[in-house]
């Protein structure tokens, strides 16, 4: 409006030039002053109907670093030559624009559409958007903008960002946690009517562990009272599946959903599924996309396949809190993104029992809660004491 002001203060001063200095000369400046305003107008408006907008991207699948190109295709239906025309793009927190979001230009009378190129970061996990936040057209004199309505037409580019899969190496007291879920009992220590010894009777055979066999092989009670690790040689086992939730929903009170904290929990469980299937050990990950979805894990490109599942993610809202297999589990392991200040949910959560829960360093979680373990940037676990 600033503009617009100083544009009629200008038509003002031919008014008063025509009537005190020179009339035929204040007047014809006066005369192309409202003409090339009313012009300038009725072409604002006039073009505002002849341009539409589209968008479009090649890759929907993406991994986290990646850098995704946006296409943006203005057309121009009119011989006319555009005014200036100003768009503003908006992502979701999991992409970092590379370049600015607002681009200025216009089309020239001889072109009848202009491509754009916006590019974007991958830069956490889960389903992301690109949409079209404002499309500003201005008159030719840029005194006004007329926001072209393209609403209707243009819908959110919809991206799917992977989670990494962190090699963490094998955390021992992590796998012998996932291993209490184990069929075989460690009581039995050498007795055992279907395994016959080195001796020739009946008993397990063990030695000292050596670095690279099984962990699910361990006798922990055995090892813990010789102060030593000692792996079963001979032993039939019937392995069950460990059972995963992972537990993504909507924040309380209307906070912003942390993507940083979700990505930090979910590379952290296909961490621990990626210790876990090197050692042998099943799981079975329940995950939540529009309904409750399992995978059974055991091997690494099942990691891999789970990770191309997870990039679909969005927090949930369902009255169904955990699936009806984990309720019935007798021993789970729940992934949380909850925090401390999601009080209703917290209490919702460590009031299920037989319930691990691994969560961010920062949720603000006690060990006086339950049993917790803490999950760093790093993927480094600890137990809450």
């Amino acid at each position: 409006m600033k503009n617009f002001f100083g544009y009629l203060f200008c038509i003002g001063i031919a008014v008063l030039m025509a009537v005190m200095i020179d009339g035929k000369g204040g007047i014809l400046i006066s005369c192309i002053l409202i003409i090339a305003l009313a012009l300038s107008i009725f072409l604002k408006y006039y073009l505002s109907r002849k341009i539409s907008v589209s968008m479009d991207c090649k890759h929907k699948l993406l991994s986290k670093g990646d850098i995704v190109e946006v296409k943006i295709r203005v057309d121009k239906h009119t011989r006319f030559p555009s005014p200036l025309l100003e768009l503003e793009l908006e992502s979701s927190p999991q992409l970092i624009p590379v370049e600015e979001k607002a681009i200025r230009f216009a089309i020239a009378p001889n072109h009848d559409h202009k491509t754009i190129t916006v590019r974007f970061k991958a830069f956490y996990s889960g389903l992301s958007y690109i949409k079209l936040k404002r499309f500003d057209l201005f008159d030719f004199l840029g005194l006004f903008n007329h926001t072209v309505k393209t609403e209707n037409e243009i819908l959110p580019l919809e991206l799917k960002i992977m989670p990494n899969v962190p090699d963490t190496g094998t955390q021992i007291e992590v796998i012998r946690v996932a291993s209490d879920n184990t069929s075989f009992d460690d009581s039995d220590e050498e007795t055992s009517d279907t395994a016959i010894g080195s001796t020739g009777t009946p008993g397990y055979e063990h030695r000292v562990y050596n670095p690279g066999d099984p962990l699910k092989k361990i006798n922990w009670k055995m090892s813990s009272k010789r102060g030593i690790y000692m792996v079963r040689l001979d032993e039939k086992l019937s392995v069950t599946s460990q059972v995963f939730v992972l537990d993504m929903p909507v924040p309380e009170n209307d906070e912003v959903f942390n993507c940083r904290k979700a990505d930090n929990i979910i590379e952290g469980a296909l961490a621990m599924l990626s210790m876990l299937v090197q050692q042998g050990l099943e799981t079975d990950f329940h995950y939540y996309l529009g309904k409750w979805c399992v995978m059974s894990v055991k091997t690494l490109g099942d990691v891999y396949l789970l990770a191309e599942e997870l990039a679909g993610l969005v927090p949930y809202d369902c009255l169904d809190r955990f699936p009806d297999e984990v309720l019935r589990s007798s021993t789970n392991i729940c992934f949380t993104t909850i925090s401390i200040s999601d009080a209703k949910l917290t209490a919702e959560l460590f009031s299920y029992r037989n319930i691990t829960v691994i969560t961010d360093l920062n949720s603000g979680f006690n060990a006086q809660m339950g049993d917790i373990w803490t999950c760093s940037e790093d993927f480094e676990f600890k137990h809450l004491n």
